[in-house]
């Protein structure tokens, strides 16, 4: 008696059609050694005139070959996680779950992974790493892992062995990574930091309707850094490179990093990838592969005065060499720079060609304070006659950040007078001058002091006095002085040895 053969299951069926799924994707649908695999069925070659024995040869031969061990390997050019994020979020559309897999180690078993990811703020899902199977696939391992490409640096790989039957599956499971990674990186389009695992920035708490520069320095902003954002494609056929870098300049307390939250913002709203590298905690090489990645970006680094001065030769030419390094073609990066003393920057930093603009963020104008003082009281608050040139003349020279801690103080002085419910000229020029003498020591502490010579200095100094028939040699290490012909003096000499 016949027996009859048990109906699939619901998981069976849908494991078979994520294979065939896949086999089509990796383009099973090819001729190979003369053999056509077309979906299940195989076409042998005419040549074989019928003859089954040497078709069934033909197909020994095939299946032997097809069980044989195959190595497979891919390297997708986003970051680890995001691979890993990826595959599993591809596994689990196909088949309904994953399975992680454990591998034999000479310590004993290494259980299967499955590790936490962040792919937002305060938000983590769970992705597998290691070794892994993949549901009706009997004899596959995957391997998730990482590797270094030479100008990405890090980079998500997947690689493995099964049997060489599989080839057409793989090829399609690594086309739909590619696919998952295009549509739904967990990085492109988001504010992230620089460094290789980034993590993700909160902008929930940064309100433009807040944000106070003065007129000019916002039109500044807008020209050259987030009309670049907003209008990419309208630049791009109008020529407009899609390279540009930028320097916002000023002392301290002027809004430099509001501006790049701002700039954030903007770049997040317009689909773009904003990277954050924070001085002494992210490197910005690192950053700008992770840019070119994820581009549309634009990366923000502060401080750049601290790496790019002309006090260290060597990492400033590293640094120009990353700037010009940079293939153009296609590039959509915005690199913005932050510096509270311009003057130190290297020449080579500053040239038409390397630097776009530079956007000098300092005090604020009369409607600056005006706009500012709306902001912090409401229109409530403030009363009708406020005569606001002798406000901004109280506040002549704060920056930005001394004017609010100035306004931030008037609730004192209207309590002093007996009255809090309306701010007054007097309350707002009583606090700003409050601060007149906080300010200047913080100016003056600022500024460099005169110090005392060095004991090479004062030696320099005896020497050329002494030795006018002398040229002097000075080193790190060591002071010496040669004779200058026709000029030597023995008298002059004797008394500069001495």
């Amino acid at each position: 008696m016949a027996r009859t053969k048990s109906p699939k299951s619901e998981i069976e069926r849908v494991q078979e059609r994520a294979l065939d799924a896949l086999a089509q994707l990796g383009g099973s649908t090819t001729s190979e050694d003369d053999i056509l695999f077309e979906g299940q069925k195989f076409i042998l070659p005419a040549t074989l005139g019928g003859d089954l024995r040497q078709a069934i040869r033909l197909l020994e031969r095939k299946h032997a070959e097809e069980e044989k061990e195959f190595a497979f390997s891919h390297q997708f050019k986003y970051r680890p996680l995001d691979g890993a994020v990826a595959t599993g979020n591809v596994i689990k559309d196909l088949f309904g779950m994953t399975l992680g897999k454990a591998i034999q180690t000479f310590f004993g078993e290494d259980p299967p992974k499955l590790i936490d990811v962040a792919v937002g703020v305060d938000e983590t899902v769970q992705a597998p790493w290691g070794a892994m199977e993949v549901p009706g696939l009997p004899g596959l391992t995957l391997y998730l892992d990482s590797a270094v490409d030479a100008e990405l640096g890090q980079v998500f790989q997947l690689h493995g062995e099964g049997p060489r039957k599989y080839r057409f599956i793989i090829d399609g499971l690594f086309k739909a990574i590619e696919v998952e990674l295009a549509r739904n990186s967990i990085y492109r389009g988001k504010a992230i930091t620089g460094q290789p695992k980034p993590n993700f920035l909160d902008l929930s708490s940064v309100n433009p309707a807040t944000v106070v520069y003065s007129d000019d320095v916002l039109a500044q902003l807008t020209a050259e850094v987030w009309t670049p954002i907003r209008k990419a494609d309208q630049l791009a056929d109008l020529g407009e490179p899609g390279k540009r870098t930028v320097i916002f300049e000023g002392p301290y307390g002027t809004g430099k990093t509001l501006g790049a939250y701002l700039t954030a913002l903007e770049a997040v709203e317009a689909g773009w990838t904003f990277l954050m590298v924070r001085p002494g905690r992210d490197d910005l090489e690192s950053a700008l592969a992770t840019a070119r990645m994820y581009q549309p970006a634009v990366i923000f680094t502060e401080d750049i005065g601290t790496q790019a001065s002309e006090g260290s030769a060597e990492h400033m030419a590293r640094m120009l060499d990353l700037f010009d390094g940079l293939d153009t073609k296609g590039l959509r990066l915005i690199t913005v720079l932050t510096t509270n003393n311009v003057e130190t920057l290297h020449p080579g930093m500053l040239r038409p060609g390397r630097l776009d603009a530079v956007i000098s963020i300092a005090g604020l104008d009369l409607p600056g304070v005006r706009k500012l003082a709306h902001v912090v009281f409401g229109e409530r608050k403030l009363a009708k006659d406020i005569d606001w040139d002798k406000v901004f003349l109280a506040n002549e020279g704060y920056t930005p950040a001394f004017i609010r801690e100035g306004f931030g103080r008037v609730i004192r002085y209207q309590l002093a007078r007996g009255d809090s419910s309306t701010v007054t000229t007097d309350d707002l020029v009583h606090a700003a001058n409050g601060l007149r003498a906080q300010y200047d020591l913080m100016v003056n502490a600022a500024a460099p002091k005169d110090r005392d010579p060095s004991f090479k200095e004062l030696v320099v100094g005896a020497v050329e006095e002494a030795a006018s028939g002398l040229a002097l040699v000075v080193s790190d290490d060591d002071i010496t002085f040669k004779v200058v012909p026709g000029q030597h003096d023995s008298k002059h000499y004797e008394s500069a040895r001495r």
